[in-house]
């Protein structure tokens, strides 16, 4: 005889918590069996361009759920983490998350003509060009700002050298939802192979390919590491820590005279960032710095 479903989980709403502690407050909280974690972004909009973007903050509010109520020791354990940590917990009747989720997911600009569509709506009326996406548990949608401005160098670059792209390679590192490398094909790049670590990811960034007809776009199972190959531009979004550890992968895959765009970088690591990867690289010259929100990008290029 089958058991009854479950129609109620636990979510403990967390406040105040620092994004220094961001990781540490997750694993804590996977530790203590949770099903899932979302982090309660703040979003502005002053218009109806359908172009969002996430309000800034230094402390975090989470959001955890859990299938029953946290045993003690859950919420004890957090008070010796911080005793700043405000909690919420309450009981919630259970809903199809991904439908709630996609009420919030609609079509915007992303760069130029082109803009973002969910895979499941048309595009607005006099849109040019799309991207489709169905992000699944991929990260890439577009809304961060760091894919903006990963988009932005994308775009800029290619403007700029309308004739020489056809020939260019590009490799998107940590492609997520391959959206930089289907924009990449789009803005005119030539071949574009796209690497991710996670073979979720790796899935659905061959169906939003898949999705959007591309011709030259390749999801390599390979590891930035295995790729042997170099690039004439090389995108990595991806978190500061992990660019300066890629460091040597990222501009050995660059070919000289090439390009690497570098974003994900939290402006309060900045500094750090810039000491740790550009400025004890000699063969990198900055092109060019820009910040959106609480994160900056670098666009360089590797000496000939």
């Amino acid at each position: 005889m089958s058991e009854t479903p479950q129609n109620t989980y636990f979510k403990v709403r967390l406040s105040h918590v620092p994004r220094a502690q961001e990781d540490e407050v997750t694993t804590f909280c996977f530790e203590h069996s949770a099903l899932g974690l979302s982090e309660v972004l703040g979003f502005k909009q002053p218009d109806l361009t359908y172009d969002p973007s996430v309000v800034s903050r230094s402390l975090l509010e989470l959001e955890v759920f859990f299938e029953k109520n946290p045993e003690t020791d859950f919420y004890s354990g957090l008070k010796n983490l911080n005793s700043m940590i405000q909690v919420h917990t309450s009981e919630e009747e259970n809903k199809d998350w991904l439908a709630e989720w996609k009420k919030g997911f609609v079509p915007f600009k992303l760069v130029g003509p082109i803009w973002v569509v969910p895979s499941w709506m048309e595009k607005p009326k006099d849109v040019e060009m799309e991207i489709k996406i169905d992000p699944g548990m991929a990260f890439g949608t577009g809304t961060h700002a760091t894919t903006k401005m990963a988009s932005f160098f994308v775009h800029k670059l290619a403007v700029e050298n309308r004739e020489q792209i056809k020939n260019w390679t590009v490799l998107d590192v940590g492609t997520g939802t391959a959206i930089l490398a289907v924009l990449a094909e789009l803005c005119g790049y030539g071949l574009i192979t796209g690497v991710e670590i996670d073979p979720e990811a790796r899935r659905k960034a061959r169906e939003n390919c898949e999705l959007n007809k591309t011709e030259a776009v390749e999801i390599t199972d390979k590891q930035l590491d295995e790729i042997k190959e170099q690039y004439d531009v090389v995108v990595a979004n991806i978190i500061d820590g992990v660019l300066i550890k890629l460091k040597k992968d990222l501009l050995r895959s660059v070919k000289p005279g090439g390009y690497l765009f570098l974003t994900g970088i939290l402006q309060e690591r900045d500094d750090h960032f810039f000491n740790k990867f550009i400025e004890i690289s000699p063969e990198v010259k900055v092109i060019r710095r820009i910040q959106k929100d609480e994160w900056v990008g670098y666009w360089v290029q590797k000496a000939l």
